[in-house]
């Protein structure tokens, strides 16, 4: 499992936490207004941050180097899910105004 999420690029990362994301908003647009939004900013992040850590978690030797370029990967990965899904808010909002 270690090697397989070491393995995961920057690109395939971005892509991974956008479909997750984009999930969560889907599931989640019945839910109060502010409730919504709060859940469009933090589980991209959250998600973001478990995916690039989670090889450090179980056991890789590395830790200097993924803090070194942790803020770069969990930046990207965060706005590669919270774009997606906060555009995929916005159009069921739309939706289910009408």
């Amino acid at each position: 499992m270690r090697e397989l999420l070491e393995s995961i690029s920057l690109s395939r990362g971005a892509l991974l936490i956008a479909a997750l994301s984009v999930g969560i908003a889907f599931l989640t647009s019945r839910l109060p207004i502010y409730l919504r939004w709060l859940i469009v900013v933090i589980v991209p992040f959250i998600l973001a941050y478990c995916l690039y850590w989670s090889p450090v978690w179980l056991g890789s030797d590395d830790v200097s180097q993924y803090s070194g370029w942790a803020v770069l990967a969990v930046g990207t990965w965060f706005l590669a899910g919270a774009i997606p899904s906060t555009v995929t808010l916005l159009i069921l909002q739309k939706r289910h105004a009408k």
